[in-house]
């Protein structure tokens, strides 16, 4: 049986649900694609106003939820304030949900507990 230690459930859940928040907007979601595309590394409010058909202001909140929620990070050049990802929030958001359905799935599944290679459980499923 897997035991969970509750209060660190409970640092998880309001982390991860601060992070679902963030990514549960159409128009974030689209910010978060574009930028993960490769299309542009880095983009300020202007640009994507125009790029999504939203207002300036518009834009500059949901910028400023994807950078409250550690997804985005910025850096002002002389009047442009420009996003990119926080490639460090975003490892650490991975491990987060990583660990989420990893529990999950261990409800899910029957465990193979033997150690393969670099000490993982490995999940199989109950066919």
């Amino acid at each position: 049986m897997l035991r969970i230690n509750s209060s660190k459930c409970t640092d998880l859940s309001c982390e991860l649900e601060e992070l679902f928040k963030a990514l549960g907007n159409v128009n974030r979601l689209l910010i978060v694609y574009r930028l993960a595309s490769g299309e542009v590394e880095r983009i300020s409010v202007t640009e994507m106003a125009r790029m999504m058909g939203l207002t300036q202001p518009a834009a500059s909140q949901h910028l400023k939820i994807l950078k409250t929620a550690r997804i985005l990070d910025s850096t002002k050049q002389g009047n442009h304030i420009y996003y990119t990802f926080n490639e460090d929030a975003l490892i650490h958001h991975k491990e987060k949900i990583d660990f989420l359905f990893g529990c999950l799935f261990i409800k899910c599944h029957k465990i193979d507990e033997k150690p393969r290679g670099n000490n993982r459980l490995i999940i199989q499923s109950k066919k």
